[in-house]
């Protein structure tokens, strides 16, 4: 039974990246408006009902879910851990929420390109890193404690949102590497030039 299982979440899993590849495509492509769900169902070879089963619209398609990290990690950082070092644990955390799609970083480049070709989704992606950055605010300020400034909260949710996107672009330029492998040596970047 458990193999069963197994098979189907993976099968499922790969319709679910097949869908957002070819959204990807369409959208890189055509532009965000430039093709339907029908033209998508088309692209990755199943029904309009199926690509509904998976996400609720084009944008979630493009997009892909929101990054999750599992809770007992968010605890771990909220009860000073795992470093000790506040930034270095916010990286951390950085690389569990995209440690799922560091297998397709071609990937994610070509999502950061549709991104940043469509005013609407680059709209939705900044509400996205909104209510990321609450949620993880209202961790630091639990790790700290309530006066730890806010601006230093911004400061430090900011920069790691930098270190995301420079490696992102650096993974868009080079294909050598991995996602995690540029987003460390970014890291490695800032550290070097704030010391």
């Amino acid at each position: 039974m458990d193999q069963l299982c197994n098979r189907r979440e993976a099968k499922r899993y790969q319709t679910a990246l097949r869908l957002q590849q070819c959204a990807v495509r369409l959208t890189v492509d055509k532009g965000f408006d430039g093709w339907t769900i029908d033209d998508l169902a088309v692209a990755a070879d199943v029904s309009r009902r199926t690509v509904f089963n998976y996400f609720d619209g084009k944008a979630e398609v493009v997009l892909g879910p929101e990054p999750e990290v599992d809770q007992e990690r968010l605890d771990a950082f909220v009860a000073g851990g795992p470093t000790g070092r506040l930034f270095d644990d916010l990286l951390e955390l950085a690389h569990e929420a995209t440690r799922e799609k560091a297998e397709s970083d071609h990937h994610i480049a070509a999502v950061r390109e549709a991104v940043m070709n469509d005013p609407r989704l680059l709209r939705l992606v900044h509400e996205r890193f909104e209510m990321a950055a609450a949620l993880l605010g209202d961790c630091v300020r639990q790790r700290e404690g309530a006066d730890f400034p806010d601006d230093r909260v911004r400061l430090l949710l900011r920069t790691l949102m930098t270190c995301f996107d420079h490696a992102l672009e650096r993974t868009a330029d080079d294909a050598e590497h991995t996602f995690a492998e540029h987003f460390d040596a970014t890291v490695a970047d800032l550290r070097t030039i704030l010391t």
